[in-house]
């Protein structure tokens, strides 16, 4: 379906049933280009993120009032209220990863009383609360386990020496965090992908000169270089792990 046929039937949809309410809804479209891009509505920050390696949640925050709300766009059409919006998921390229935002329109009913001689029109303004639940889950670290090298045991020039951490549930990564290598010649592995998935990806490329007997990981390895880790709700992540030792199953050499 293209972007316009889309956005067609998204306003179909948000307001089919809507006869009642007074005034129309102010509209904006944005795309989920990348995970982590920030799209601001209003009081409102949408932060766009990955679930197997699709570009299909948000973090939604209300950063005037310090509230925050995760929402997955599971299907085309999906409806998600939250706050004072509507978000109306979409595809590009057969991918969910853009959205529509309705800023929702204020709802009024007139009420005529009949027991006057003058008719007087009165006003009411209905005005719904939305309570939203805030996770404060720790991330932590299920397991850890490395990307094995070809059948020989060793990783050669240009090759990846790669690492994949596994967490209780999704988190996303800010900055430019690393994690160190149990090894001689080689340590820093920065992080490469799975921002806003529950599998974070560090990759080592291997160059001349890098000759290793045998590589493994240290004991609470991560070094957050300024950086973050936390749950989609801001919940900073427990990056504690035991060490994997040196094996010579994964050598590096030329």
């Amino acid at each position: 379906m293209g972007k316009k046929a889309f956005l067609g039937l998204a306003l179909v949809c948000l307001l089919v049933g809507s006869s009642s309410v007074v005034g129309a809804a102010s509209q904006e479209s944005s795309r989920c280009s990348r995970a982590g891009k920030v799209i601001k509505v209003s009081d409102v920050k949408l932060v766009c993120g990955r679930v197997n390696r699709k570009l299909s949640w948000i973090l939604i925050s209300n950063y005037g009032a310090g509230s925050k709300k995760s929402s997955r766009c599971s299907k085309a059409g999906k409806v998600i209220n939250v706050f004072d919006l509507k978000i109306v998921c979409g595809r590009v390229n057969r991918k969910l990863s853009w959205i529509l935002i309705s800023k929702a329109a204020t709802t009024s009913q007139v009420v005529s009383p009949s027991t006057t001689a003058t008719t007087v029109a009165t006003t009411t303004t209905t005005t719904t609360a939305t309570t939203t639940t805030v996770s404060t889950a720790i991330p932590k670290i299920v397991s850890v386990a490395f990307r094995q090298p070809d059948a020989d045991g060793t990783y050669n020039i240009g090759q990846f020496v790669r690492v994949a951490f596994t967490f209780s549930i999704p988190v996303v990564v800010s900055g430019s965090p690393y994690v160190m290598l149990d090894a001689s010649t080689i340590g820093k592995t920065p992080f490469l992908d799975g921002n806003g998935t529950t599998g974070l990806m560090f990759s080592y490329t291997v160059v001349a000169g890098d000759v290793e007997s045998g590589v493994g990981l240290i004991a609470n390895s991560f070094v957050l270089n300024g950086g973050t880790i936390k749950s989609l709700t801001g919940v900073s992540a427990d990056l504690t792990h035991s060490r994997i030792s040196r094996s010579g199953t994964r050598l590096v050499g030329p």
